[in-house]
C-alpha cells in the first residue's frame, strides 16, 4: 500500500505539472490568453492544476480504505463551502455595486483548494492504517499497475475532452459573457445528475463484488434497481429547469442570464437521457471492461469536437448544448451495448427487473 500510494502520486505530479507546462506553452504560444483579466485569470488557475490532481489521489486513497464519505468531503464540500465563504465575506465588505473580477474569483479558488487539500491530507493521516505508521518499506509493482492505469487515464482524460470542448470552442468564437452564461447553465444541470454521480460511488464495490462471484442475477437487480433510483431522482430537477428555467436563472445569477433558458432546457433533457441509462461505464469499467469504456468515450469525444465545430459557429451556446446532448445520447448507447455483449445485462431504468421482483 505505501509502494502504491508513493507510486500514484509521483506518477499524478509528474504528468500534473507536464499539463501544466504544456498549456502554459500554448498561453504563451498563442493570444488565447488576452492581456489584463484573462491573462492573470488563466495564470491563477493554472497553478492550481497539480494541487487538484494530488487531491484526486488523496480522495481515492480515502475511498479505497472504504472511507468513502471522508473521500468526497474535501473536494466535494469544504472546498466550495469555504469558496462560498471566501466570496460572501468579499461581497460583504466590498459592499453593494462592486463586481468582483475574474482574477480575484479564481485567487479565492486557490486559496479554497489548498484549504481543501490540507484537510483531506490530515484525514488520509488519520485513517490510514496504523501499520503505516512503522513506515514499512514500500513494495513498488510499476509494470501491473501502469497496466491498470492506462486504460483508466486514457478515459479520464477523454471524458475531460468531452466535459470541456464546448467551453473551449464557444470561447473561440463567442464573447466570454456568453461563455460565462453557458457556464452557470451547465452547472445548473449537473443537479440532473447528482444521483447518478453520487449511485456510482456507492455501487463500485458492489458491482466488483458481484461480478466477481459470478451472481448475475443479483447484478441485474443491482442495476436496474439503482438505474430506477437515478432517473426518479433526474426528473425533479429537468421538470424544474423545462417549466421555470428562465426565471430560476433570473433569480439565482441575474437578468443576464436569462438568455440561457433554452439551453438550460436542453442541457437538461441530455441529462435525463444519461441518467435513465444507469451506470453504464462504472459498470463496465468495475467488471475489467475498462477497454469497451475507453473505446466508446473516445469515438464520443471525436464526435463532440467535430459538432461543436459545426453548430457553435452558427446557433452558439445553443449550439454547444446540442453537441453535447448527442455526445451523451451515442456515448450512453455506445456503452450500453458494451455491457449486453460482455454482460449479457440491460442498464435501462426500464430494463427488465419488474418492481416486485425487488
Amino acid at each position: 500500500m505505501r509502494g502504491l500510494w508513493r507510486w500514484g502520486n509521483a506518477a499524478v505530479a509528474i504528468l500534473s505539472v507536464l499539463a501544466l507546462l504544456a498549456v502554459s506553452g500554448v498561453v504563451l504560444l498563442t493570444d488565447i490568453g488576452g492581456d489584463g483579466p484573462r491573462a492573470a485569470t488563466l495564470t491563477v488557475g493554472l497553478a492550481v492544476i497539480p494541487l487538484l490532481a494530488l487531491a484526486k489521489v488523496r480522495g481515492a486513497s480515502l475511498r479505497g480504505l472504504r472511507k468513502v464519505v471522508q473521500g468526497q468531503l474535501p473536494e466535494s464540500v469544504i472546498r466550495p463551502a469555504v469558496l462560498l465563504a471566501l466570496v460572501g465575506a468579499w461581497a460583504a465588505l466590498a459592499g453593494p455595486g462592486n463586481t468582483m473580477r475574474p482574477e480575484r474569483a479564481m485567487a479565492l479558488y486557490a486559496v479554497a483548494s489548498i484549504l481543501a487539500f490540507g484537510i483531506g491530507a490530515w484525514l488520509l493521516r488519520r485513517f490510514r492504517p496504523s501499520v503505516l505508521s512503522t513506515a514499512p518499506r514500500p513494495v513498488y509493482q510499476h509494470r501491473a499497475w501502469a497496466k491498470a492505469v492506462i486504460p483508466l487515464a486514457l478515459i479520464t482524460g477523454l471524458q475531460l475532452i468531452n466535459n470541456y470542448a464546448d467551453l473551449i470552442v464557444l470561447g473561440i468564437f463567442r464573447a466570454d459573457e456568453e461563455v460565462g452564461v453557458y457556464r452557470a447553465v451547465f452547472q445548473m444541470t449537473l443537479l440532473v445528475v447528482f444521483g447518478l454521480q453520487a449511485m456510482n460511488q456507492v455501487l463500485q464495490p458492489h458491482f466488483a463484488r458481484l461480478y466477481q462471484r459470478g451472481d448475475y442475477h443479483r447484478l441485474q437487480r443491482l442495476v436496474t434497481l439503482s438505474a430506477r433510483v437515478i432517473l426518479a431522482l433526474a426528473l425533479p430537477p429537468v421538470l424544474l429547469f423545462l417549466i421555470a428555467g428562465e426565471v430560476l436563472l433570473a433569480w439565482v445569477f441575474g437578468d443576464a442570464f436569462r438568455t440561457g433558458a433554452v439551453t438550460l432546457g436542453v442541457l437538461a433533457v441530455g441529462q435525463l437521457f444519461n441518467s435513465a441509462m444507469g451506470s453504464v461505464g462504472m459498470l463496465l469499467n468495475m467488471t475489467g471492461h475498462e477497454r469497451d469504456t475507453m473505446r466508446g468515450i473516445a469515438w464520443a469525444a471525436a464526435a463532440n469536437v467535430v459538432m461543436n465545430f459545426a453548430l457553435i459557429p452558427i446557433f452558439g451556446m445553443e449550439g454547444a448544448a446540442a453537441a453535447s446532448v448527442l455526445t451523451l445520447i451515442w456515448w450512453n448507447i455506445l456503452l450500453r451495448r458494451a455491457v449486453i455483449k460482455r454482460l449479457g445485462l440491460e442498464t435501462l431504468a426500464t430494463g427488465p427487473l419488474p418492481w416486485s421482483d425487488l
